[in-house]
């Protein structure tokens, strides 16, 4: 079996997806690339997260073709390995249905940044896509344009997408994205939330970017 390590990684994380309610039942997705090879560990089209084992990761090349896996990968396929082609430097995908900020996919309102934990994950506002019918070229090619080189959007009417560097990262910059909207939105109901100013935003998101790994103590 192709790359067992990444693939239990992978699964590990899906499943992390689901135990902290970003997804529920069979929503969303999540993809690994291997540095090595190039070719991506992708969880299967319409995935049972409590059951899901590392023989059920699909791998697939860039363009999407399946190289090893029994089931048929996740019908944001097309999304996943576009993002991935264009961005050499993050090397997963994460797409969550979190309810906090796929809310503000609703009403079409960017998510400003008013946690420090979330700039330094995020690095920016989030902004959102306009809806498209998810799976096809033209929905990959939106989602891909209104991301640019950030790190999380917002996907009109349906969910959320974030990428990193690694699992780790990405995973943290989902739960980032949904605490800060989360807080924004309780926040307004307070009284009127103080955003962080946007040069303090990318300084704290530079520092994470050059910083977040695990490290031993020397």
């Amino acid at each position: 079996m192709y790359n067992i390590e990444l693939r239990m990684e992978l699964v590990s994380y899906a499943k992390k997806m689901y135990e902290s309610h970003l997804v529920q039942a069979t929503q969303g997705n999540v993809s690994i690339r291997d540095r090595k090879s190039g070719l991506i560990c992708i969880t299967p089209s319409g995935a049972d997260y409590q059951t899901l084992t590392a023989e059920d990761i699909v791998v697939v090349d860039e363009e999407g073709n399946v190289v090893e896996g029994k089931w048929r990968p996740s019908i944001e396929t097309p999304l996943h390995t576009l993002i991935l082609r264009r961005r050499r430097d993050i090397h997963c995908v994460m797409h969550t249905h979190s309810p906090y900020a796929t809310a503000f996919g609703v009403v079409y309102e960017k998510i400003p940044i008013v946690l420090s934990d979330s700039a330094l994950c995020l690095g920016g506002e989030v902004p959102i896509a306009p809806y498209r019918m998810s799976g096809t070229t033209e929905f990959a090619e939106g989602i891909a344009e209104v991301l640019g080189d950030g790190f999380a959007v917002i996907w009109g009417n349906h969910g959320v997408m974030v990428v990193g560097v690694g699992l780790a990262q990405a995973f943290a910059a989902a739960h980032a994205l949904e605490d800060n909207a989360k807080v924004y939105t309780i926040a307004k109901q307070i009284g009127n939330p103080v955003l962080l100013a946007a040069e303090e935003v990318k300084k704290l998101h530079a520092f994470w970017m050059q910083n977040y790994r695990q490290r031993e103590l020397e």
